[in-house]
């Protein structure tokens, strides 16, 4: 077993579906891979839906009460029999080749490698104007295959050698809800001596419908777990920058989000790309 693809999933089970989906049909050999579902809790069905799956490729759904994201791929981890672990979100579509693209950065000697795969943003999640405004930004793409920041480093695609991952104990289970986990993470494995490459070929579509109640939790849930990150790892003036919550980045944060100076302008473009 080379491949142990993780998929965490908590109340999804009609986008899982999808998912796996896409993961039986992969062009590389279905008998030197799995999956295996960490199901965190859910009430939606998603045990019968898996339940009903037949394929070429193994199957393992493994069940547990409601842990959190970092918890379940833990548990994924933990179960896995392959040398790679390759984690996945349960709203992700892979490309048929995207098993292969992350495979051939692992040799059999590979030692201190980790790749962050691709994603898109699947086009039928386009359905409203506040997903289509969320496709207006400025963010600049990781680029060619090569060296990734570790800031650019997700779950929602990315493959580790599991020897690697245990060593370094995993998530950090007390990161709980949404956000850093993964970056948190790659810094530790970092400060070990893995290196993370960037391989666009190892693309998928990330679908998932959101909307402004749904994103403000989130981004209250990562600012928790930011600054939890921080004060992990010595509170540094460097650190506190990346994360978006050093103190010299609080003045301009509440002039953009707390004053009427910057976002009359951002009300009147958004219209626009309705």
């Amino acid at each position: 077993m080379d491949v142990s693809v993780i998929i965490p999933t908590y109340n999804n089970g009609g986008v899982l579906a999808r998912t796996l989906g896409a993961l039986l049909t992969q062009t590389f050999p279905p008998n030197r891979y799995e999956i295996v579902i960490i199901d965190d809790g859910s009430t939606d069905g998603t045990a019968e839906m898996v339940g009903r799956l037949r394929g070429p490729v193994a199957i393992r759904y493994v069940a547990q009460p409601k842990s959190g994201r970092a918890a379940a791929r833990n548990l994924g981890a933990r179960v896995a029999r392959g040398r790679i672990l390759l984690f996945l979100d349960s709203d992700f579509f892979a490309d048929p080749a995207l098993v292969a693209e992350h495979v051939k950065h692992y040799p059999p000697d590979a030692r201190r490698s980790g790749v962050q795969g691709a994603s898109r943003t699947h086009p039928e999640t386009l359905v409203t104007p506040f997903m289509r405004a969320r496709e207006v930004h400025l963010e600049v793409p990781p680029g060619p295959p090569g060296r990734i920041s570790l800031f650019r480093v997700s779950t929602r695609n990315l493959s580790l050698l599991r020897a690697e991952f245990m060593d370094a104990g995993g998530f950090d289970e007390a990161f709980g809800g949404y956000g850093w986990e993964d970056i948190e993470l790659a810094w530790r494995l970092y400060a070990r001596g893995v290196r993370f490459t960037y391989e666009p070929r190892a693309v998928g579509d990330h679908y998932q419908v959101q909307d402004l109640d749904g994103l403000r939790e989130k981004m209250r849930q990562g600012g928790r777990a930011a600054v939890y990150f921080w004060r992990k790892h010595g509170r540094s003036w460097w650190l506190g920058m990346r994360l978006e919550i050093a103190p010299p980045l609080l003045p301009i944060k509440w002039l953009i989000y707390r004053t009427h100076l910057v976002t009359p302008m951002v009300r009147c473009l958004l219209p626009q790309s309705a």
